[in-house]
């Protein structure tokens, strides 16, 4: 799904309204609510408004990054949601209010700063409850791309994910973890175009992406976790031909990883082996090579803008401060004539 968002509240019957970034919807009818959570979220639901009809309302901003479906949601002020079947992997993560979720008989009750946050499987009857007009940020993981990557990792098949328990959202790689999906739920709320921008969103999709394989308590988390056996230069060097042939494009550790044809934790303990660094960091330095080369040559007939998106960086505070501690100045300082 891509979109736009709206700016005020809807009729009470739903809108949306298309302009710029993520879409926006809003609406007090829970058969509008029930429709739209069944075309944007993908999955079918049964809504009851335990507050009464007349209290109902959903409001709802979404947008789509790589095989992550973002939504934003809140309820007003007490549902419950059923369904028999998400199709992804999914997490909620608590803004305000609370929730209660069951699944496969376990009880999750949580808030933004207590309880235990699960990971519902993409088969089987789930339901979340709703309180205090909680506002949620729900992130559907599609299961072809978590079952893929982790197959990646560890370099042979999976099977389907099953979680069993929670992880913590305020401590550890589940603090991580949630602190990533902060950043994405900023983005969704007040966007500034971040998510516009390849070289910036294939990154934070592929990280969010990890990030939540090596946070949750899955069956393959400890083999996940364990040392990686250190690759043969070779993969290295094909990686590296790889980001020198195209360092603007926007490039992840596992499609080096598949450019190399190893796995993507053996590429990074080949890297961290024979170049005391990392693929990502690698990319940055070559990067910033680059720019310091056009910086210099070309002087006032580029600006620092061009040269900074020209190589990949969308965010050019993040680019002026790596490259003052890269070359000891400023990109602006460098464009003599």
């Amino acid at each position: 799904m891509t979109g736009q968002r709206a700016g005020r509240e809807a009729p009470a019957h739903g809108t949306e309204r298309r302009a710029t970034g993520p879409l926006h919807w809003h609406t007090c009818d829970v058969d509008r609510a029930r429709a739209l959570i069944a075309e944007v979220m993908h999955y079918p639901v049964t809504l009851k408004p335990l507050a009464g009809a007349a209290r109902f309302a959903m409001d709802m901003r979404g947008t789509q990054l790589g095989p992550i479906n973002t939504n934003v949601v809140a309820y007003g002020p007490h549902t419950l949601i059923e369904t028999g079947g998400l199709g992804a992997y999914h997490i909620n993560f608590v803004s305000t209010g609370g929730l209660v979720q069951t699944r496969r008989g376990e009880r999750y009750a949580y808030t933004a700063t207590r309880g235990q946050v699960p990971v519902t499987e993409p088969t089987g009857m789930a339901t979340a409850e709703l309180v205090d007009s909680a506002e949620v940020l729900s992130l559907g993981f599609e299961r072809q791309a978590v079952e893929g990557a982790l197959a990646d990792y560890l370099d042979h098949s999976v099977r389907p994910l099953r979680f069993a328990g929670g992880f913590d959202p305020t401590a550890g790689r589940g603090r991580t973890l949630t602190g990533l999906a902060r950043i994405l739920e900023r983005e969704v709320l007040s966007p500034t175009g971040l998510l516009e921008q390849p070289a910036a969103a294939a990154p934070l999709a592929e990280t969010l992406l990890a990030t939540m394989l090596h946070a949750t308590p899955h069956q393959y988390l400890e083999e996940l976790l364990s040392p990686a056996a250190r690759t043969c230069p070779r993969p290295v060097r094909t990686a590296i031909e790889a980001m020198q042939a195209d360092p603007a494009h926007p490039f992840t550790v596992r499609e080096l990883a598949r450019i190399a044809g190893v796995a993507p934790r053996s590429l990074q303990a080949g890297f961290r082996q024979h170049m005391e660094t990392t693929p990502m960091t690698y990319l940055r330095r070559l990067r910033l090579e680059r720019a310091h080369r056009d910086l210099t040559r070309l002087g006032p007939a580029v600006t620092v803008t061009e040269v900074a998106v020209r190589w990949g960086f969308s965010h050019l505070g993040r680019f002026a401060s790596a490259y003052r501690a890269r070359y000891g100045t400023l990109p602006s300082q460098e464009r003599r004539g």
